[in-house]
């Protein structure tokens, strides 16, 4: 026995509802946040909403095709833990989330290869260059520990050699130039 039902008079329920529906029958579990699968993106009314159902920041990426555009749209967007976010995007056309990574800061989140410990910046060096008064170069160690330092010498024509030095706690280490242009610290590290 087929039952034909009149649509018209079906309530539906309100957009916010229609969400927290989601949130809670969709609520990704930890193997599938882990693959990304934190963010929907949700039909509103002409708009369109992304919805983070996990604990932690997302980094979003968008990408919005328009009929009689060639070129599709991308955007990106922090969307916070279990919030959602209006996508400003309007009118015909059809967007998909192309990547979702962890925000700055979360686990799982994207290093900085360049700098991957951006902490050491605000410790103090111990280890630095400094002139006798003859012009000769040495490494002077400041703290209690012992440190190794790497310096490189340049010739004039920009090629170079580095070197490595064991500078005591609070002692000095004369560098010879060796012949070179310049002397430049490079950098330092606990004694191994």
């Amino acid at each position: 026995m087929n039952r034909l039902f009149n649509l018209a008079r079906i309530a539906l329920p309100p957009p916010a509802a229609v969400l927290a529906l989601l949130a809670v029958t969709a609520m990704p579990s930890a193997a599938n946040a882990a693959k990304g699968q934190c963010v929907r993106l949700i039909p509103d009314g002409g708009r369109e909403i992304i919805f983070n159902a996990c604990s932690s920041c997302r980094v979003v990426g968008i990408t919005r095709k328009r009929p009689g555009n060639a070129v599709p749209v991308s955007r990106t967007y922090n969307v916070q833990p279990h919030s959602q976010f209006p996508v400003p995007f309007r009118g015909p056309g059809r967007s998909r989330i192309t990547y979702e990574l962890p925000c700055k800061g979360e686990p799982g989140a994207a290093r900085n290869l360049v700098d991957p410990t951006p902490q050491r910046r605000t410790e103090e060096a111990c280890v630095s260059l400094g002139k006798t008064r003859s012009g000769g170069i040495v490494l002077v160690n400041k703290c209690q520990v012992c440190k190794a330092a790497l310096i490189e010498r340049q010739d004039r024509t920009g090629g170079g050699q580095r070197q490595a030095y064991k500078v005591g706690p609070q002692s000095v280490v004369a560098v010879p130039s060796k012949g070179m242009a310049g002397v430049g610290l490079v950098g330092e590290i606990a004694c191994p």
